[in-house]
């Protein structure tokens, strides 16, 4: 008899909705530890899509990306400790675009 997690996991992945779900948890838990440590915003610094265990940050300047760059591995480490070790594999940084 499986177990109902295991029912629900399977029926989440067969409609690719598991996929999204934890895009979702990896996306929350960026912004919330990237607002918390360099006390910015949403329109500073802003963690928008993870692809492929590649996830894209987008920042207001070239300070703001340089504090990222100088966090990505606290911020892997955070997410992966919460999340698992293939939740971000890379970081990339771009300028957001008004």
């Amino acid at each position: 008899m499986d177990k109902i997690g295991d029912i629900i996991g399977k029926r989440l992945n067969q409609h690719k909705l598991g996929e999204s779900a934890r895009a979702s948890a990896v996306l929350h838990k960026a912004n919330a530890f990237l607002q918390g440590k360099l006390q910015c915003s949403d329109d500073e610094v802003n963690a928008f899509r993870l692809k492929d265990g590649v996830l894209y940050i987008g920042t207001a300047g070239s300070a703001w990306s340089q504090e990222v760059f100088h966090r990505q591995e606290e911020l892997k480490n955070e997410v992966r400790g919460e999340l698992g070790q293939k939740a971000i594999l890379r970081v990339v940084i771009k300028g957001l675009t008004s």
